[in-house]
């Protein structure tokens, strides 16, 4: 499917679901000891004391690195990539010159929109386009009788661009209007083939459509025609960046590093403690720790699952493992 792109005018003015679900990990961690924790508080490398407790039993006793990691990071990598190459194709144009039929650079002038002197002139600026970039252009004016037939001109201009044998390295510019004494109305459309790309970037694709409606605020087709396509004629067949996308790709790297650095801290938080319960198998506790529901000392409800008692200030922690915690009074 080609690229279109038009405007018009009438009466002397210009004219042209969702829903989701929050959820969470089953795994809770904190740095303090909540019902149901297994305390894997370690030490690292430097001998810094990390406070860790966990509702995973296998947190200590296994390696960061296992295939759900890696293929969590393959994934992302590879959905990166895919993401990255369709937004750099939006402001990195790889161009080249393309060899489309010269024959296919020619005016059928029926609107009666350019004099024979603006036609020669044009037909010169064509070739200039043709010489830089190898795409062929036909300018083809008509009335406004297409309405009769069609259900807009960007129907007409694909139908017409076929039916006088064009093929997928060329462009078409479609120019329709009604003379009225009162006012001028026009309607028009660009249709290239897919091959066309290669020459002329999306982005240079519409300026040159922009600045063609421009051209037409004299309500003069050679104005629009000379203007918009030497506005674009540097841009043809030639490698170019479209600054203003960049900002996207880098938003798309920040928002992939935040995956990677939460993946790789994770990872590195996992062996650190392999490692260090590994040296030190008497510290794995192998049972989950518990707090008091009621206090041992003065009976008081534990409500708000708390290390002390709100009344009397007594410790409510207690260990059903190995590992030495704090003791009731």
């Amino acid at each position: 499917m080609g690229r279109h792109g038009g405007g018009s005018r009438s009466g002397g003015s210009r004219g042209s679901s969702g829903g989701g679900s929050r959820g969470g990990s089953s795994v809770r961690s904190s740095r303090t000891p909540f019902r149901g924790c297994y305390n894997r508080s370690y030490y690292d490398r430097h001998g810094k004391y990390h406070s860790y407790y966990t509702s995973s039993r296998s947190f200590g006793t296994t390696s960061g690195w296992n295939a759900s990691t890696v293929f969590i990071l393959v994934f992302v990598t590879i959905h990166m990539f895919i993401m990255i190459s369709g937004f750099s194709s939006n402001f990195i144009h790889f161009g080249k010159k393309i060899s489309g039929d010269a024959d296919r650079i020619y005016i059928v002038d029926q609107a009666d929109a350019l004099t024979a002197d603006e036609e020669e002139q044009v037909l010169a600026l064509l070739q200039e386009v043709y010489e830089k970039s190898g795409m062929p252009v036909t300018v083809y004016t008509d009335d406004f009788e297409w309405r009769d037939h069609y259900a807009n001109i960007e129907v007409y201009s694909e139908e017409l661009y076929y039916s006088i044998g064009m093929e997928e390295d060329a462009m078409i510019l479609l120019y329709t209007t009604d003379n009225n004494e009162d006012y001028y109305d026009f309607e028009y459309d660009f249709y290239c083939g897919d091959d066309t790309v290669r020459c002329l970037s999306d982005a240079s694709f519409d300026k040159l459509i922009d600045n063609f409606h421009k051209g037409m605020s004299g309500l003069h087709l050679y104005d629009a025609i000379d203007y918009s396509f030497r506005s674009v004629m540097d841009e043809l067949a030639v490698f170019s960046i479209y600054w203003p996308g960049a900002p996207a790709v880098l938003m798309l790297l920040a928002f992939y590093s935040i995956f990677y650095i939460s993946i790789l801290k994770n990872v590195r938080k996992k062996n650190t403690a392999y490692r260090y319960f590994k040296e030190h198998p008497e510290e794995l506790s192998s049972e989950p720790m518990v707090l008091y529901s009621t206090c041992p000392s003065c009976g008081a409800p534990n409500s708000e699952q708390s290390e002390v008692c709100p009344y009397c200030n007594g410790l409510l922690k207690i260990s059903d493992g190995k590992t030495k915690f704090v003791k009731p009074n």
